[in-house]
């Protein structure tokens, strides 16, 4: 059984954890234990923790586990921490709290997340498309959502991700009622 120094240790030395290609099934394991151990006690110093720990790629399968970790808080406390993250030099950090943002719509999410669709990186887009749309879907600035996300999808030449904007279109419009 792992200890609190322990998980927090082996965080602090991962900001983030290597590249998929590079990580060792020990690490992979250790990671999964700390997850576990923070789902089974709640400390809020683990979040800044994991939203920086992000490597490339998906950590073989265990990084979008984390949000089970990060839910257990309230947005006030994780929020904050998100928008620090947004700031990474590190692509796969940026790209996994856009995902986890998806979890916790908040106007000071916007601006941000109005950023990150004009990244070159594809995946970062669309998980800024989908994280954008809560936010629409939540009540928050949904017709300026609708608007920017109209002119998006004239610029996007990627047949993928235009189908992409063009479902979350639909689906914000049926919510919002335009």
């Amino acid at each position: 059984m792992i200890t609190k120094a322990e998980a927090v240790s082996f965080l602090r030395e991962h900001q983030p954890m290597p590249q998929d290609q590079e990580l060792t099934e020990e690490e992979i394991k250790k990671y999964e234990e700390v997850r576990t151990f923070f789902i089974k006690n709640p400390d809020e110093q683990c979040i800044p923790l994991f939203l920086n720990s992000f490597g490339g790629k998906d950590g073989l399968g265990v990084y979008q586990m984390v949000e089970d970790v990060l839910v257990m808080y309230d947005k006030k406390i994780v929020l904050p921490y998100i928008l620090h993250a947004f700031r990474s030099s590190y692509g796969s950090v940026q790209y996994w709290c856009i995902q986890i943002a998806s979890n916790f719509p908040d106007e000071s999410l916007f601006l941000p997340l109005v950023h990150f669709l004009q990244s070159e990186d594809l995946d970062i887009k669309a998980a800024a498309i989908i994280a954008i749309a809560q936010l629409a879907l939540n009540h928050i600035k949904g017709y300026e959502i609708l608007n920017i996300l109209k002119e998006e999808m004239k610029k996007i030449s990627d047949e993928e991700t235009k189908e992409l904007v063009a479902e979350v279109l639909a689906e914000i419009q049926s919510n919002i009622r335009v």
